[in-house]
Protein backbone atom coordinates (compact mmCIF):
# COMPACT_ATOMS: atom_id res chain seq x y z
CA UNK A 1 0.00 0.00 0.00
CA UNK A 2 1.63 2.98 -1.09
CA UNK A 3 1.91 6.06 1.34
CA UNK A 4 1.36 9.64 0.63
CA UNK A 5 2.97 12.29 2.38
CA UNK A 6 2.22 16.20 1.44
CA UNK A 7 4.84 18.93 1.38
CA UNK A 8 2.91 21.05 3.81
CA UNK A 9 2.51 18.77 6.23
CA UNK A 10 6.69 18.07 6.45
CA UNK A 11 7.55 21.45 9.08
CA UNK A 12 11.29 22.01 10.35
CA UNK A 13 11.56 24.14 13.40
CA UNK A 14 15.06 25.85 13.74
CA UNK A 15 15.82 28.16 16.97
CA UNK A 16 18.70 30.12 17.30
CA UNK A 17 18.63 31.80 20.87
CA UNK A 18 21.49 32.48 23.46
CA UNK A 19 21.70 31.44 27.17
CA UNK A 20 22.08 33.71 29.89
CA UNK A 21 25.22 32.40 30.97
CA UNK A 22 27.51 33.90 33.58
CA UNK A 23 29.57 35.29 30.91
CA UNK A 24 26.33 37.19 29.74
CA UNK A 25 25.27 38.06 33.24
CA UNK A 26 28.63 39.56 33.62
CA UNK A 27 28.68 41.71 31.52
CA UNK A 28 25.40 43.42 31.97
CA UNK A 29 26.03 44.08 35.04
CA UNK A 30 29.12 46.10 33.90
CA UNK A 31 26.05 48.29 32.78
CA UNK A 32 23.68 47.85 35.59
CA UNK A 33 25.54 48.76 38.42
CA UNK A 34 27.18 52.05 37.63
CA UNK A 35 23.46 53.08 36.20
CA UNK A 36 22.00 52.50 39.41
CA UNK A 37 24.82 54.08 41.36
CA UNK A 38 24.13 57.20 39.09
CA UNK A 39 20.77 57.37 39.45
CA UNK A 40 20.77 56.77 43.73
CA UNK A 41 24.07 59.98 43.33
CA UNK A 42 20.64 61.77 41.72
CA UNK A 43 18.21 60.68 44.20
CA UNK A 44 20.63 61.81 47.12
CA UNK A 45 20.56 65.37 45.66
CA UNK A 46 17.42 65.44 45.21
CA UNK A 47 17.12 64.68 48.84
CA UNK A 48 19.18 67.41 49.76
CA UNK A 49 18.17 70.41 48.03
CA UNK A 50 14.40 69.59 49.10
CA UNK A 51 15.21 69.69 52.55
CA UNK A 52 14.30 66.25 53.36
CA UNK A 53 16.00 64.60 56.25
CA UNK A 54 19.45 63.76 55.89
CA UNK A 55 18.86 60.35 56.97
CA UNK A 56 17.40 60.15 53.38
CA UNK A 57 19.99 61.30 51.39
CA UNK A 58 22.82 59.08 53.33
CA UNK A 59 20.86 56.01 52.41
CA UNK A 60 20.82 57.04 48.91
CA UNK A 61 24.71 57.76 48.63
CA UNK A 62 24.80 54.07 50.69
CA UNK A 63 22.87 52.74 47.73
CA UNK A 64 25.62 54.59 45.64
CA UNK A 65 28.18 53.59 47.58
CA UNK A 66 27.08 49.60 47.18
CA UNK A 67 26.40 49.92 43.39
CA UNK A 68 29.96 51.02 42.96
CA UNK A 69 31.67 48.21 45.13
CA UNK A 70 29.55 45.88 43.28
CA UNK A 71 30.77 46.84 39.68
CA UNK A 72 34.61 46.77 40.92
CA UNK A 73 33.95 43.30 42.44
CA UNK A 74 31.98 42.42 39.15
CA UNK A 75 35.39 42.58 37.24
CA UNK A 76 37.03 40.13 39.03
CA UNK A 77 36.01 35.86 38.63
CA UNK A 78 32.96 36.79 41.22
CA UNK A 79 29.92 34.68 40.52
CA UNK A 80 27.83 37.49 38.92
CA UNK A 81 24.48 35.35 40.30
CA UNK A 82 25.86 36.05 44.11
CA UNK A 83 26.17 39.59 43.03
CA UNK A 84 22.58 40.09 41.71
CA UNK A 85 21.07 38.49 44.80
CA UNK A 86 23.49 41.32 47.02
CA UNK A 87 21.83 44.04 44.74
CA UNK A 88 18.42 42.95 44.64
CA UNK A 89 17.96 42.21 48.24
CA UNK A 90 19.44 45.66 48.74
CA UNK A 91 16.80 47.03 46.55
CA UNK A 92 14.16 45.08 47.91
CA UNK A 93 14.96 46.62 51.97
CA UNK A 94 15.22 49.58 51.02
CA UNK A 95 12.24 49.83 49.01
CA UNK A 96 10.07 48.22 51.89
CA UNK A 97 11.78 51.15 54.66
CA UNK A 98 10.70 53.77 51.96
CA UNK A 99 7.03 53.14 52.05
CA UNK A 100 7.34 54.12 55.67
CA UNK A 101 8.28 57.37 54.44
CA UNK A 102 5.42 59.33 52.85
CA UNK A 103 8.29 61.60 50.53
CA UNK A 104 10.82 58.41 49.30
CA UNK A 105 6.86 56.99 48.07
CA UNK A 106 7.50 57.36 44.32
CA UNK A 107 11.17 56.43 44.67
CA UNK A 108 9.92 53.10 46.69
CA UNK A 109 6.99 52.39 44.18
CA UNK A 110 9.89 52.56 40.75
CA UNK A 111 11.98 50.18 42.83
CA UNK A 112 9.22 48.32 43.59
CA UNK A 113 8.38 47.39 39.90
CA UNK A 114 11.87 46.52 38.83
CA UNK A 115 12.47 44.23 40.88
CA UNK A 116 10.62 41.32 39.34
CA UNK A 117 12.58 42.26 35.75
CA UNK A 118 15.58 42.20 37.88
CA UNK A 119 14.81 38.60 39.57
CA UNK A 120 13.78 36.64 36.31
CA UNK A 121 16.26 37.53 33.57
CA UNK A 122 18.63 37.33 36.06
CA UNK A 123 18.08 34.99 38.36
CA UNK A 124 16.76 30.85 38.06
CA UNK A 125 13.20 30.52 36.93
CA UNK A 126 12.28 29.27 40.37
CA UNK A 127 14.14 31.57 42.74
CA UNK A 128 13.01 34.35 40.58
CA UNK A 129 9.41 33.29 40.70
CA UNK A 130 9.16 32.27 45.16
CA UNK A 131 11.22 35.53 45.51
CA UNK A 132 8.73 37.97 43.41
CA UNK A 133 5.88 36.54 44.50
CA UNK A 134 7.00 36.98 48.10
CA UNK A 135 8.00 40.56 48.29
CA UNK A 136 5.36 41.10 45.78
CA UNK A 137 3.15 40.30 48.85
CA UNK A 138 4.70 42.57 51.25
CA UNK A 139 4.20 45.52 48.08
CA UNK A 140 0.88 44.74 48.35
CA UNK A 141 0.12 44.48 52.04
CA UNK A 142 2.35 48.05 52.43
CA UNK A 143 0.32 49.58 49.64
CA UNK A 144 -2.93 48.60 50.82
CA UNK A 145 -2.03 50.07 54.36
CA UNK A 146 -1.70 53.28 52.96
CA UNK A 147 -5.72 53.49 52.66
CA UNK A 148 -5.41 54.70 56.32
CA UNK A 149 -3.76 57.42 55.25
CA UNK A 150 -6.34 60.12 54.93
CA UNK A 151 -4.15 61.63 52.71
CA UNK A 152 -4.16 59.01 49.88
CA UNK A 153 -7.36 57.79 48.16
CA UNK A 154 -8.25 54.01 47.99
CA UNK A 155 -7.41 54.17 44.07
CA UNK A 156 -3.65 54.90 44.89
CA UNK A 157 -3.56 51.86 46.80
CA UNK A 158 -5.32 49.89 43.91
CA UNK A 159 -2.99 51.34 41.15
CA UNK A 160 0.13 49.97 43.15
CA UNK A 161 -1.25 46.35 43.66
CA UNK A 162 -2.41 46.37 40.07
CA UNK A 163 0.67 47.78 38.85
CA UNK A 164 3.04 45.48 40.24
CA UNK A 165 1.00 42.39 39.42
CA UNK A 166 1.10 43.12 35.78
CA UNK A 167 4.46 43.86 36.16
CA UNK A 168 5.43 40.62 37.71
CA UNK A 169 3.02 38.83 35.03
CA UNK A 170 5.21 40.45 32.35
CA UNK A 171 8.11 39.69 33.49
CA UNK A 172 7.07 35.60 34.10
CA UNK A 173 5.67 35.95 30.78
CA UNK A 174 8.79 36.92 29.20
CA UNK A 175 11.11 34.72 31.00
CA UNK A 176 8.94 31.62 30.37
CA UNK A 177 9.80 32.43 26.75
CA UNK A 178 13.48 32.83 27.46
CA UNK A 179 13.83 29.89 29.83
CA UNK A 180 11.95 27.82 26.94
CA UNK A 181 14.07 29.07 24.15
CA UNK A 182 17.34 27.74 26.50
CA UNK A 183 15.68 24.35 26.77
CA UNK A 184 15.53 24.39 22.81
CA UNK A 185 19.31 25.45 22.79
CA UNK A 186 20.47 22.59 24.81
CA UNK A 187 18.40 20.42 22.54
CA UNK A 188 19.78 21.88 19.81
CA UNK A 189 23.49 20.01 20.57
CA UNK A 190 21.79 16.61 20.82
CA UNK A 191 19.14 16.78 17.84
CA UNK A 192 19.07 17.36 14.35
CA UNK A 193 17.01 20.54 13.64
CA UNK A 194 15.39 19.75 10.08
CA UNK A 195 14.30 16.10 11.42
CA UNK A 196 14.24 16.33 15.30
CA UNK A 197 15.99 12.94 15.77
CA UNK A 198 19.67 12.68 17.41
CA UNK A 199 22.42 13.86 15.45
CA UNK A 200 25.73 13.03 15.35
CA UNK A 201 26.53 13.78 19.03
CA UNK A 202 23.55 12.56 20.64
CA UNK A 203 23.47 9.00 19.00
CA UNK A 204 27.24 8.50 20.41
CA UNK A 205 25.85 8.96 24.01
CA UNK A 206 22.69 6.84 23.51
CA UNK A 207 25.35 4.32 21.54
CA UNK A 208 27.94 4.12 25.34
CA UNK A 209 24.37 3.45 27.38
CA UNK A 210 23.25 0.86 24.98
CA UNK A 211 26.28 -0.86 24.06
CA UNK A 212 27.04 -1.03 27.72
CA UNK A 213 23.64 -2.39 28.89
CA UNK A 214 23.57 -5.10 26.18
CA UNK A 215 27.43 -6.21 26.93
CA UNK A 216 26.79 -6.48 30.82
CA UNK A 217 23.24 -8.40 30.22
CA UNK A 218 25.21 -10.77 27.21
CA UNK A 219 22.35 -9.06 24.21
CA UNK A 220 23.18 -7.97 20.89
CA UNK A 221 22.86 -4.84 19.31
CA UNK A 222 22.47 -4.41 15.78
CA UNK A 223 23.55 -1.38 13.54
CA UNK A 224 22.24 0.10 10.76
CA UNK A 225 23.37 2.72 8.17
CA UNK A 226 20.68 4.26 5.70
CA UNK A 227 21.77 6.46 2.91
CA UNK A 228 19.01 7.63 0.66
CA UNK A 229 19.83 7.06 -3.38
CA UNK A 230 20.42 9.71 -5.78
CA UNK A 231 19.03 12.69 -3.36
CA UNK A 232 21.72 15.10 -5.02
CA UNK A 233 19.71 14.48 -8.43
CA UNK A 234 16.20 15.71 -6.37
CA UNK A 235 17.78 18.52 -5.35
CA UNK A 236 19.38 19.76 -8.67
CA UNK A 237 15.75 18.88 -10.32
CA UNK A 238 12.97 20.28 -7.42
CA UNK A 239 15.36 22.47 -5.11
CA UNK A 240 17.38 22.33 -1.79
CA UNK A 241 13.14 22.63 0.13
CA UNK A 242 12.72 19.15 -1.67
CA UNK A 243 15.66 17.47 -0.67
CA UNK A 244 15.07 18.66 2.55
CA UNK A 245 11.61 17.42 2.63
CA UNK A 246 12.34 14.00 1.35
CA UNK A 247 14.53 13.60 4.64
CA UNK A 248 11.83 14.84 6.90
CA UNK A 249 9.27 12.47 5.32
CA UNK A 250 12.31 9.60 5.49
CA UNK A 251 12.74 10.80 9.16
CA UNK A 252 9.17 10.38 9.18
CA UNK A 253 9.34 6.83 7.94
CA UNK A 254 12.06 5.35 10.27
CA UNK A 255 10.12 6.62 13.29
CA UNK A 256 6.70 5.27 12.15
CA UNK A 257 8.62 1.68 11.45
CA UNK A 258 10.65 1.21 14.48
CA UNK A 259 10.07 0.13 17.72
CA UNK A 260 10.17 2.56 20.03
CA UNK A 261 13.73 0.87 21.88
CA UNK A 262 15.26 1.86 18.26
CA UNK A 263 17.05 4.71 18.48
CA UNK A 264 17.22 6.92 15.11
CA UNK A 265 20.08 9.68 13.65
CA UNK A 266 20.32 11.69 11.50
CA UNK A 267 24.67 11.75 11.35
CA UNK A 268 25.01 13.12 7.62
CA UNK A 269 23.93 15.19 5.35
CA UNK A 270 21.41 12.21 3.29
CA UNK A 271 22.70 9.66 6.03
CA UNK A 272 20.66 8.07 9.16
CA UNK A 273 21.78 5.67 11.93
CA UNK A 274 19.37 2.89 13.74
CA UNK A 275 20.62 1.39 17.01
CA UNK A 276 18.25 -1.66 17.33
CA UNK A 277 18.82 -3.01 21.03
CA UNK A 278 18.12 -6.57 21.95
CA UNK A 279 18.02 -7.22 18.04
CA UNK A 280 20.52 -10.33 16.28
CA UNK A 281 22.14 -9.71 12.95
CA UNK A 282 19.84 -12.21 11.26
CA UNK A 283 16.63 -10.03 12.81
CA UNK A 284 18.23 -6.59 11.70
CA UNK A 285 18.54 -8.12 8.17
CA UNK A 286 14.64 -9.18 8.13
CA UNK A 287 13.95 -5.78 9.61
CA UNK A 288 15.96 -3.62 7.07
CA UNK A 289 14.72 -5.65 3.75
CA UNK A 290 10.81 -4.69 5.18
CA UNK A 291 12.16 -1.45 5.95
CA UNK A 292 13.61 -0.96 2.77
CA UNK A 293 9.99 -1.79 0.94
CA UNK A 294 8.31 0.19 3.21
CA UNK A 295 10.64 3.12 2.60
CA UNK A 296 10.15 2.64 -1.53
CA UNK A 297 6.49 2.60 -1.31
CA UNK A 298 6.04 6.35 0.24
CA UNK A 299 5.72 8.97 -1.99
CA UNK A 300 6.03 12.71 -1.30
CA UNK A 301 3.70 14.92 -3.47
CA UNK A 302 5.64 18.74 -3.76
CA UNK A 303 4.03 21.89 -3.76
CA UNK A 304 4.29 22.18 -7.71
CA UNK A 305 2.64 18.90 -7.76
CA UNK A 306 5.34 16.26 -8.72
CA UNK A 307 5.69 13.23 -7.15
CA UNK A 308 9.00 12.15 -5.44
CA UNK A 309 9.72 8.57 -4.62
CA UNK A 310 12.95 7.21 -2.93
CA UNK A 311 15.33 4.13 -2.30
CA UNK A 312 17.66 3.42 0.13
CA UNK A 313 20.75 1.61 1.00
CA UNK A 314 21.19 0.06 3.85
CA UNK A 315 24.54 -1.15 5.90
CA UNK A 316 24.33 -3.64 8.68
CA UNK A 317 26.80 -4.48 11.90
CA UNK A 318 26.77 -6.35 15.09
CA UNK A 319 27.79 -3.76 17.07
CA UNK A 320 31.14 -5.28 18.92
CA UNK A 321 33.29 -2.42 20.03
CA UNK A 322 32.71 0.15 22.77
CA UNK A 323 33.56 2.97 20.74
CA UNK A 324 31.09 4.26 18.35
CA UNK A 325 33.71 5.12 15.40
CA UNK A 326 35.02 1.46 15.17
CA UNK A 327 31.00 0.19 14.53
CA UNK A 328 30.06 3.38 12.61
CA UNK A 329 33.34 2.22 10.07
CA UNK A 330 31.99 -1.59 9.97
CA UNK A 331 28.46 -0.13 9.47
CA UNK A 332 29.84 2.24 6.73
CA UNK A 333 31.90 -0.54 5.30
CA UNK A 334 28.62 -2.61 4.86
CA UNK A 335 27.02 0.64 3.08
CA UNK A 336 29.46 1.05 0.71
CA UNK A 337 29.03 -2.66 -0.81
CA UNK A 338 25.53 -2.04 -1.00
CA UNK A 339 25.53 1.27 -3.00
CA UNK A 340 28.31 -0.59 -5.22
CA UNK A 341 25.90 -2.98 -5.87
CA UNK A 342 23.39 -0.40 -6.87
CA UNK A 343 20.67 1.13 -6.02
CA UNK A 344 17.71 -0.22 -3.01
CA UNK A 345 20.19 -2.51 -1.68
CA UNK A 346 21.11 -4.24 1.65
CA UNK A 347 24.77 -5.48 2.80
CA UNK A 348 25.91 -6.93 5.96
CA UNK A 349 29.04 -6.94 7.90
CA UNK A 350 28.99 -10.29 9.85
Amino acid sequence: MTTVIKSTQLKSTNYAYIELSKHTLQKQLTLLFPIAGFICLIIAFTYFVSGVSTLFALSALLGAAVSGFLSVINRYNVNPHLLIWVFIGFTSVSCSYGFYIESTHLVSNTIALTIPLLCFFSLKHDHAWWYSLIFGLVYIALSAGEVTNKQLQITEALQSVSAYTMIMLMAYLLAKHRNDAIERVKKSTTTDFLTDLHNRHGIESVYQNEAARCQRYIRDLSMLLIDIDNLKKINDRYGLQAGDQVLMMLAKCLQKETSQNAHIARIGSEEFCLLLPNTSIKEAEEFAISLKDEIASWTLVLESGHSVSITVSIGITPVEYQQFSHDYIKADSALQRAKNWGQNQIAVNH
